[in-house]
């Protein structure tokens, strides 16, 4: 088992140490080689090599230790040490960005593995491979490649491990985890993620690893701030930089800490902060020429500017991020850097370059997140579990048959009892087979079922983006008011029905809409699309959790949208602090309320039929079968009533 803890340390040598900087590398590299001459076993003179250029994360300077482990492996032609030193050459590509030379010497270093003996090794090189395959876009062959590094994992019979090595077993599967959990939130199967962060982070906790856990409730953050909860990310991150501070960490992984530290400042409008945490990575990143974080801080850093209107910064930042990422072919980060240079150039009226800029953010987009990957993806999650199943089945029957025969020697007297035993046991088993085999082939229908219509709420949602987004870029360019307001207002009905098939293709439930989750995010996105001439208006939501189909939740979100701009814009003739609207949802004696109230100004008399926004709401009452009635006190307030008779919970 010598072998096996060689991989592990390779694994971890990862998630322990920083880049240092050159002298202070050259220096170790010298004092490496030199202690060789006092060691006379040529697989530890490899181990010291292949873990230390691991410990320098592969900088440069490692390079030299890498060919001195591979001059020792030509020497002795020995496969564990080409195996092993392969996988350090194929790692140092990787962490210098060079893909292609990566994927040649990590599939040399799996030609050379021996999958009984070397499973921790084999596990490491897919995990590898998996990350080449993400950093070029190809999200469903990087889970493919980690989900069969777990297989490999699963394989090891865990009994004949020492203590140590079970703790290294149980860090292959932290690792494992967090890698897995970090493409499902890329992927913004934000539920699937969750679960795989939370079993990483606890296994983390057993293992005493402050580092590792502070590495991945970070992780979690991120996915928290991708669900547009930037409060509750910040805390995350920052108890993941305790943790880490905790474990002694090196400078490098405080960094991405206080990168992460920076993003949810901006977007919480911390910005003096953020600009500080980001300055300080930006210095560090460029310094020690770690391109893919230097891209990374830049990208952040762009955005900052938007936000603060210092858009010739942010061009440049960004424009210096999409030639990092492009040379690199990180589609993630090229996807990032054109977003902030589309916003920024859009800002400053060159709307050609915005729509440049915005058209490859779209293709990008499409290349990670395409139909086929997301079907691909399932299907993989569905062999994998297949394929346990499998081994676990042919586990238990090969237990079945031992005993059988175990018996059949033990007790020669029984042989007629146990023939009769076994026919009636080989009928009651190919009837269950036969069932199973039902089973699968239902469980497989509906799955396929559930994807398509996944597909189908994901495509109609990016058409409806691309609707909404070019509302925007048209209404940026419109002089005329009255113009502008009605685009603004088509762009926030697109909105409410983008949001609705964006639910849908995020979560399990693939026909029905949670109404605190969508009239939650719905609102908010109402008032956020909305200027304020001094400050925004308060507002709150009482609304019930129920499940209603997409026939009933679709007009229902269009007139609510509808009232709440009718009041935004009517209500109130000047914003003070006092200014509230409230929104209700419930379900009252087989009915279901929808009530806007606001403390405005009121009106007399009844609501003048002649927009459009009044004739959309009667036409969506009337598929309903809802009354809208309206109750109103001047100097007090406005209360919109819709009751609903036609509606479908699920």
């Amino acid at each position: 088992m010598k072998n096996l803890y060689l991989f592990i340390v390779l694994l971890f040598s990862l998630t322990l140490y920083s880049q240092e900087t050159s002298n202070t590398n050259q220096k170790k590299v010298d004092s490496i080689i030199s202690s060789l001459d006092t060691i006379n076993n040529n697989f530890e003179k490899v181990r010291i090599l292949t873990s230390n250029a691991g410990k320098m994360r592969y900088s440069k300077d490692s390079r030299i230790l890498i060919d001195k482990a591979l001059s020792l492996s030509k020497s002795n032609k020995d496969s564990k040490l080409y195996a092993n030193t392969y996988y350090s050459l194929g790692n140092y590509f990787f962490y210098n960005s060079e893909l292609d030379s990566s994927d040649i010497y990590i599939n040399k270093s799996l030609s050379y593995v021996n999958d009984k003996t070397m499973p921790f090794l084999r596990a490491s090189n897919l995990m590898t491979k998996s990350g080449i395959y993400r950093k070029r876009g190809n999200i469903s062959q990087a889970i493919a490649a980690m989900l069969e590094s777990k297989q490999a994992i699963d394989k090891i019979d865990t009994l004949k491990l020492d203590e140590e090595q079970k703790k290294k077993y149980v860090g292959t599967n932290l690792v494992l985890n967090n890698t897995l959990a970090n493409y499902y939130n890329q992927m913004e199967e934000f539920d699937k993620a969750v679960d795989y962060y939370d079993s990483a982070y606890k296994s983390a906790l057993n293992l005493e690893s402050s580092i590792n856990a502070g590495i991945i409730i970070s992780n979690k953050g991120e996915l928290l701030l991708n669900q547009g909860k930037p409060k509750e990310a910040l805390e995350l991150f920052e108890k993941g930089k305790t943790l880490k501070e905790t474990g002694k960490a090196p400078l490098s992984f405080l960094m991405s800490s206080y990168l992460n530290i920076g993003n949810a400042q901006t977007k919480l409008g911390q910005y003096e902060d953020a600009l500080e945490n980001l300055n300080k990575c930006h210095d560090y990143y460029n310094e020690s020429n770690t391109i893919e974080n230097l891209t990374i801080a830049k990208n952040y850093r762009g955005t900052l500017f938007i936000e603060i209107e210092r858009y010739k910064d942010a061009i440049v930042d960004c424009s210096k991020a999409k030639t990092l990422a492009l040379d690199a072919g990180n589609l993630e980060l090229i996807s990032d850097a054109c977003k902030c240079l589309s916003e920024a150039y859009q800002a400053t009226g060159n709307f050609q370059k915005a729509f440049e800029n915005y058209e490859l953010l779209t293709k990008t987009n499409d290349s990670i997140f395409n139909e086929k990957n997301i079907k691909k993806q399932t299907q993989l999650e569905m062999q994998y579990e297949f394929s346990k199943t499998q081994e676990l089945n042919a586990l238990a029957l090969e237990s079945k048959e031992n005993e059988s025969k175990l018996y059949s020697y033990l007790a020669s007297s029984g042989l007629l009892l146990a023939a009769v035993l076994g026919f009636f046991f080989y009928k009651n088993r190919k009837k269950n087979i036969q069932l199973a085999k039902q089973k699968v082939l239902l469980e497989t229908s509906i799955d396929e079922k559930n994807v398509l219509l996944k597909e189908t709420h994901h495509r109609v949602k990016n058409s409806f983006q691309i609707v909404s987004s070019l509302l925007y870029l048209q209404s940026e360019s419109v002089q005329d008011k009255e113009a502008k307001i009605a685009i603004k207002e088509a762009e926030n009905r697109v909105r409410s029905m983008v949001l609705i098939h964006q639910k849908l293709y995020n979560k399990d439930e693939l026909v029905g809409i949670n109404t605190e989750d969508y009239f939650t995010d719905l609102v908010r996105d109402i008032f956020e699309s909305h200027q304020f001439k001094t400050e925004p208006i308060k507002y709150s939501l009482t609304v019930e959790s129920l499940i209603l189909d997409i026939e009933t939740i679709t007009p229902i979100g269009l007139i609510l949208n509808e009232l709440i701009v009718n009041t935004i814009k009517h209500a109130f003739d000047d914003i003070t602090a006092q200014s509230k609207i409230h929104i209700k949802f419930y379900s009252e004696n087989d009915k279901l309320i929808l009530k806007v109230i606001d403390n405005g100004k009121g009106f007399e008399g009844d609501v003048k039929n002649t927009s459009f926004g009044i004739t959309l709401m009667k036409a969506l009452s009337k598929k309903l079968k809802a009354t809208l009635n309206y109750k109103s006190e001047i100097n007090i307030g406005t209360e919109a009533i819709l009751e609903i008779s036609k509606f479908t919970i699920l």
